[in-house]
């Protein structure tokens, strides 16, 4: 292990002795300054607070100070099976795509919207027609990774667009590996406006019941 692989991980064991923090990681650049800091905590304390202690706690045993607008805080209600599950008001909900294509190579941005919390996700690669929608699939994904915390791996099988007697769907298939196995997972969403955005959707409808369960451990 590198000196800052072991350095993200002493961060990330202090940040889980918090109160209510169930899961915490940590996105460091090659200078070892932190970027981004996600946290999935109970819902028995209020986000802020929550982030004042990351704060404090990262000054107190590191001498590191880092702005708050680099913690994002996914809040979580825990069951009575020992797991735990995205409250409804932090349902993804789609804000915005963004498309943006440069010699042959196209740039995919999906902004999501948790509680009071903006998350994005970006995925590149070429800009063919089919692969562009890929591409929304992916960025949705990778904008879901504070959720799944590295516990849950989504994999993209099969993107497109279909006609349903009058109405165009997109489909999305996915591949859920986890440590018991892979389960196959599909979502699909109307087309009103927007292929893009309609993919974007049946990747969120495919993947938020596994979401709202993620296994404590």
């Amino acid at each position: 292990m590198s000196e800052m692989s072991r350095s993200v991980q002493n961060w990330e064991q202090a940040i889980k002795q918090i109160k209510s923090v169930k899961d915490a990681r940590i996105i460091a650049d090659w200078q070892g300054e932190i970027e981004e800091v996600h946290i999935l905590a109970g819902s028995g304390r209020a986000p802020k607070q929550i982030v004042r202690d990351v704060e404090s706690i990262l000054v107190a045993q590191f001498d590191m100070q880092i702005d708050h607008k680099k913690i994002s805080v996914a809040q979580v209600e825990d069951d009575e099976e020992g797991t735990f599950a995205i409250g409804e008001c932090m349902r993804p909900k789609l804000t915005e795509v963004t498309l943006r294509t440069v010699n042959r190579l196209a740039e995919v941005k999906v902004e999501l919207l948790t509680g009071d919390k903006t998350i994005e996700g970006v995925a590149q690669g070429p800009s063919s027609a089919h692969n562009k929608l890929r591409l929304f699939v992916e960025a949705t994904l990778k904008a879901l990774s504070p959720f799944t915390m590295d516990k849950l791996l989504f994999v993209t099988e099969e993107v497109g667009i279909t006609q349903l007697a009058e109405q165009q769907i997109a489909l999305v298939s996915i591949t859920l590996i986890t440590s018991a196995g892979e389960q196959a997972l599909t979502g699909c969403a109307l087309v009103r406006n927007d292929d893009r955005e309609a993919v974007v959707k049946a990747t969120l409808d495919a993947v938020n019941r596994k979401l709202r369960l993620i296994n404590n451990d």
